[in-house]
């Protein structure tokens, strides 16, 4: 599990913003990651992408994914980080993402911790 941990990451060279947030121990570690991969050229999480998709209950609801990236090759890519347990839950949200990259040809990368 994530520490709920919380804080601002300063170290990044790859953000158009002096700081980012960060909201659990897996973002933080996300956020190094991303910086030290020479194939992206950029990264933020303050990005205002909201996917809607249909809950399970038929609700319109909203979705803010956790990162969106872009590839020194051009390509972008949205990043979401949950734990294996939350997977199933996450399926309406997983969808709609999914769909919602494709139509902007763009890569949806599902990172699923422990």
């Amino acid at each position: 599990m994530p520490t709920s941990e919380h804080g601002e990451f300063e170290e990044n060279s790859k953000s158009p913003y002096s700081f980012e947030y960060y909201d659990s121990s897996w973002e933080l570690e996300e956020m190094k990651d991303l910086e030290k991969d020479e194939a992206i050229k950029k990264w933020t999480k303050n990005h205002g992408i909201i996917i809607p998709y249909w809950d399970e209950d038929g609700k319109l609801r909203g979705f803010k994914p956790d990162f969106l990236i872009e590839r020194v090759n051009g390509s972008k890519a949205i990043i979401e980080i949950k734990g294996k347990h939350l997977l199933p839950i996450f399926r309406h949200k997983m969808d709609a993402a999914a769909e919602w990259c494709k139509a902007r040809k763009m890569e949806f990368i599902v990172i699923s911790k422990y």
